[in-house]
């Protein structure tokens, strides 16, 4: 038990911005806590969920609390994922063999300042657009944590020269770990919106496993900015076909 409590901090402390010490971290943790990072997710939707619902009643303006989520959901998150997603757009335009150096640059370049703006330009929309509440915005996190768990179960890290955290986490997360939480996933949202929801559901997994796929053909594999990319990527994916 003692573990699973440190795991669990671990998850909690490595995707959000809670000031949590993980303890005593060992080789092979982060696979392991990776058994939480959807309940993280499920977390944090509650929060973003609250945050636009209060705002949304008390100053009956959707622009307004569509900003204070997107903000929150930035800083709660510390920007973890966002950052993948620039590096990810960056990398993408270049030459093939000249990628991971891209993605290893801390410098940020035109494409990933565009792909940054359209992940939170496309999340604003979707938010303004929340039709029958906003139930489904405490899924998204959830849905894009699960995906992070997809990519982790079902590709693996290209060869490098220097390991990196994915080392730690790709590859190494368990094909039952994340049909376990899909399918809490797809219960969840049958509880929002019944059998259709579920279906939005499956596709959106089936989006994210094969734009999976096409992340792991062009790096040769999955990084961790991929996973993280993966995961804002995940989000949009969810909003956008809950409002079809």
């Amino acid at each position: 038990m003692r573990r699973l409590g440190v795991l669990l901090r671990l998850s909690v402390s490595f995707l959000t911005s809670l000031p949590l010490d993980p303890g005593e971290y060992r080789p092979g943790d982060l696979a392991k806590a990776a058994v939480f990072f959807p309940l993280v997710g499920l977390g944090i939707g509650w929060v973003l969920f609250l945050v636009y619902s209060v705002v949304s009643v008390e100053a009956q303006d959707p622009l307004l609390a569509t900003f204070a989520t997107l903000l929150l959901w930035v800083l709660l998150t510390r920007g973890l994922h966002i950052d993948g997603v620039a590096d990810v757009c960056d990398a993408l335009w270049v030459q093939r063999e000249k990628r991971q150096a891209v993605l290893k640059d801390p410098r940020i370049g035109t494409f990933g300042v565009l792909g940054i703006l359209f992940v939170l330009g496309a999340k604003g929309m979707l938010l303004v657009r929340l039709s029958g509440g906003a139930l489904p915005l405490v899924l998204a996190p959830l849905f894009g944590r699960t995906v992070a768990l997809l990519f982790g179960a079902f590709f693996q890290v290209p060869p490098r020269e220097t390991p990196g955290l994915a080392e730690e986490f790709v590859g190494r997360v368990s094909w039952s770990t994340f049909l376990l939480w899909a399918a809490a996933v797809a219960v969840l949202s049958f509880f929002i919106a019944e059998w259709r929801a579920v279906l939005k559901t499956l596709v959106s997994f089936g989006i994210m496993f094969t734009l999976g796929r096409g992340m792991a053909r062009a790096f040769g594999g999955v990084t961790g900015d991929v996973v993280g990319a993966g995961v804002e990527w995940g989000e949009v994916v969810w909003l956008f076909l809950w409002e079809m």
